[in-house]
């Protein structure tokens, strides 16, 4: 299975973020910073990538910033991390 993630600078905005697309019933976590990503709060959150356009919604009418996005494609249950680029 292949996932999205979000950092952020701060554990408060992930948490906040969390909450959010809890709320508008995606199934996502806050999950540690893998050893690849460099970023703010040590926490990202997670979900699954057949989410991810709904997750934007979200975090575009909430305002919320986070830092980076990557996708996550698991091989082998080690995951590849990929820098993710919507444009």
């Amino acid at each position: 299975m292949d996932y999205i993630i979000y950092t952020f600078d701060s554990s408060n905005i992930a948490y906040l973020a969390l909450d959010l697309v809890e709320k508008n019933s995606v199934r996502a976590r806050l999950v540690p910073l893998l050893a690849e990503i460099d970023a703010g709060c040590g926490l990202c959150l997670r979900f699954e990538e057949k989410d991810r356009e709904k997750v934007e919604n979200i975090i575009e009418k909430s305002n919320l910033l986070y830092k980076e996005r990557y996708r996550l494609i698991y091989k082998d249950r080690k995951p590849e991390v990929l820098s993710y680029d919507l444009s």
